[in-house]
């Protein structure tokens, strides 16, 4: 059975509207466009293979994963928690999942989106981000939309063991009004070019509710991986989403995983 925020994801994803369209986005001045441009030829350069198949990658691994799945109130006051540490061991077609610790507590209420959430929070199979972080052609890449974005170099990271330069795109106050994506943070590995991370805020308008949301997923090369470059799998994923709605007020949901101990 499908996870809670999995099937949340794809509920909310479903009725969610677009915002208005944002006002009309001024020209900007030749040095914000050439650090612009430089920002984008860069991004362009950038392999985003590993990190778009790392889940698919995992099939090939067994693994031991962290989940934990927190919900708040309106106050930012915990309400229901429930954790997980399972062993996953096997091929993608016959997988077993031993659960090696569990801890829960108060109860998760949804309210009106109970009827779209399962109530089996013990479910431990993983939800590939990706769909979530990476479109093909983004919204904030498209030419009608880039001056209603900043873009900049960040400085470096070390992202596992390897230095990653970051690159931040910002919605820009009145200019990007309407649009859905208001934050992106990519995380590069300075050596090979491969998206090691990538972080996004979205901000989604219903008719009657309003979601902010923020995913981020941390991808590693597998183990038997070559110096540069190979296949990569999953490392640390988060999700947080926040809804506001007439009937119940405003609560948040967040999920953490981590993976571990990968192994063929």
């Amino acid at each position: 059975m499908r996870t809670f925020s999995a099937v949340l994801f794809s509920f909310l994803l479903l009725i969610s509207l677009a915002g208005c369209s944002g006002k009309s986005a001024s020209s900007i001045g030749p040095d914000e466009k050439a650090a612009r441009d430089s920002v984008l030829a860069f991004l362009d350069q950038v392999d985003e293979d590993g990190i778009r198949s790392a889940f698919q990658t995992l099939h090939s691994y067994a693994f031991r994963r962290y989940l934990r799945t927190e919900q708040y109130d309106e106050e930012d006051f915990i309400v229901a928690f429930t954790e997980h540490v399972v062993d996953v061991e096997g091929p993608a077609e016959d997988r077993s999942k031993r659960v090696v610790q569990a801890d829960s507590g108060g109860s998760f209420n949804f309210g009106f989106f109970n009827q779209f959430v399962s109530e089996n929070v013990d479910d431990a199979d993983p939800i590939d981000l990706v769909p979530y972080l990476i479109e093909d052609d983004p919204t904030y890449l498209s030419p009608r939309n880039l001056d209603k974005y900043a873009f900049r170099m960040a400085g470096d990271t070390l992202m596992w063991d390897r230095s990653a330069r970051i690159v931040d795109v910002r919605a820009k106050p009145d200019l990007a009004d309407g649009e859905n994506i208001r934050r992106v943070r990519y995380y590069v590995d300075e050596s090979s070019n491969q998206l090691m991370a990538m972080y996004l805020e979205r901000i989604d308008l219903g008719l009657l509710f309003r979601e902010e949301s923020r995913f981020y997923l941390h991808v590693r090369p597998v183990p038997d991986a070559p110096a540069r470059g190979g296949s990569h799998v999953p490392y640390n994923t988060r999700f947080q989403t926040r809804i506001k709605t007439p009937f119940i007020g405003s609560f948040l949901i967040r999920t953490v995983s981590t993976y571990t101990d990968h192994r063929r």
